[in-house]
């Protein structure tokens, strides 16, 4: 297997469910279970012995990645139909992952006695308040301020579902928190705010942001997302990153400087087409523009954003038109496609056929982003020509952020440059497998080593 693949990801079966069975009786039931439970394309991953109950039953613990529930059901109904096999319990494995929350709040030290107590509470803590007091930079050592991110959102964009409110998208920001403590091992607090104001947005992460070393702004929609980030990274004293822009670019420049050298192709003549102009596409082509790519064009539900357009046109497409699609070339997303190198979409599924992809010069590389569905199947796309495809699955975000507030923390940096996005692509693209596109997320070294490389532009 790639080393940058996940398993569900090739199968094409993401959502995992278990099954705790009980097997009576003397017959071996296992090889009917394993066949019935793949009998409606789901695959087993797991089925172990978990034991022998007080009247000698069998029990077993099935793992099963599925499409989603309508194939676990038939998987489930097809399994209980085995003669002498009972289900005791079915298992959603990412409802249980989440329930009560995936984090949690720890102390460092125990606190055993009351000489603990008075240490790390009163009366000795009211030292270091007077020292932080007399000395306000001393917080960054004997607080936690420094090691700390807050994941700011209201809830208008969250990970492919949309406008949900902010209390719906709270499972999405304690994952990204777990992500954050278990890769980099940085303290992540998911904060939601309960407003579409862009004003009262800022206004409350200015006043929250004393007690972080930075903030990354997390699922907001365009286009507040672009004057929200701008004004935080411009009144507060600690980086400002949101994922959905500046995440997302890098890890798509990453993609980009791999895909171009297996296919022996010079990124500073590439001619990218984009579909979707908001908080991701406009990152993605400015972070790329500024690597040196020849020409990025974006393309709206309206068609290519251009110099004079006027058709739902506001100030932040005026100002993409201004630097971005050089020949200020107009038209559909087919016509900006053809005899284009790369395709990046970050819109909708199923907007790319076959034939655009014709269109392209040869072996162009193909991104389409959209999550769930992507703008064109990897199937679709490798037989009309794709020498290089990837979905949004694997251009995963979670390869590049945790490094880079780990970088950015560590070196007292007070904003995230565009050269520090571009070290963090390039050291991913450095450390990627041959014949890989992106390296193995789950290695920690993959954290460490992006870290490192934004801490050096930093310096620089």
């Amino acid at each position: 297997m790639s080393s940058m693949m996940a398993l569900q990801d090739r199968l094409g079966r993401n959502i995992v469910f278990g099954l705790a069975l009980r097997l009576a009786g003397d017959t071996d039931r296992r090889d009917a279970i394993i066949a019935a439970a793949q009998s409606s394309g789901a695959v087993v991953s797991d089925f172990e012995l978990d034991g022998v109950d007080e009247n000698t039953d069998l029990l077993y613990n099935l793992t099963l990645f599925t499409t989603g529930d309508e194939q676990f059901a038939a998987s489930r109904d097809a399994v209980a139909a085995i003669a002498d096999v009972t289900i005791d319990e079915e298992i959603d494995f990412a409802m249980e992952s989440h329930r009560g929350g995936p984090i949690e709040t720890v102390a460092k030290g125990s606190i055993d006695s009351n000489t603990d107590l008075r240490i790390i509470y009163t009366p000795g803590v009211a030292r270091v308040c007077k020292a932080i007091e007399a000395d306000p930079s001393l917080a960054k050592e004997y607080t936690g301020i420094a090691n700390r991110v807050a994941i700011v959102t209201n809830g208008t964009a969250i990970l492919g579902l949309g406008d949900i409110g902010p209390v719906a998208g709270m499972p999405v920001m304690e994952g990204k928190s777990a992500i954050f403590a278990e890769f980099t091992g940085i303290s992540a607090d998911a904060i939601l705010v309960d407003t579409k104001d862009p004003k009262e947005f800022i206004k409350a992460c200015q006043l929250i942001a004393p007690s972080f070393g930075a903030i990354q702004v997390e699922d907001v929609a365009a286009p507040e997302c672009f004057e929200i980030t701008r004004t935080l990274d411009e009144t507060l004293p600690i980086p400002v990153f949101h994922d959905d822009q500046h995440g997302t670019a890098t890890i798509v420049l990453a993609g980009l400087y791999s895909a171009a050298k297996l296919t022996g192709k010079d990124i500073t003549t590439l001619k990218v087409a984009m579909c979707g102009a908001g908080a991701a596409g406009t990152a993605i082509s400015d972070l790329l523009q500024r690597a040196g790519v020849a020409d990025v064009i974006l393309c709206d539900s309206v068609g290519a954003i251009y110099r004079g357009r006027t058709e739902r046109m506001n100030p932040e497409k005026d100002a993409l038109a201004e630097r971005t699609n050089k020949d200020n070339v107009s038209g559909s997303l087919a016509d900006i496609m053809v005899g284009a190198d790369v395709f990046i979409g970050c819109s909708l599924p199923n907007l790319v056929s076959q034939d655009m992809v014709r269109s392209m010069n040869a072996e162009p590389i193909i991104f389409p982003l959209a999550n769930p569905v992507s703008e064109i199947s990897k199937p679709d796309a490798l037989a009309a020509g794709a020498a290089v495809y990837a979905d949004g699955r694997t251009m995963n975000n979670a390869l590049a952020y945790p490094g880079i507030f780990r970088g950015a923390l560590d070196c007292n940096c007070t904003t995230i440059t565009f050269e520090m996005m571009m070290a963090a692509a390039e050291a991913l693209a450095d450390i990627t497998p041959e014949g890989d596109l992106l390296p193995e997320m789950m290695d920690l070294a993959t954290h460490s080593t992006v870290a490192r490389a934004v801490m050096d532009a930093c310096k620089e």
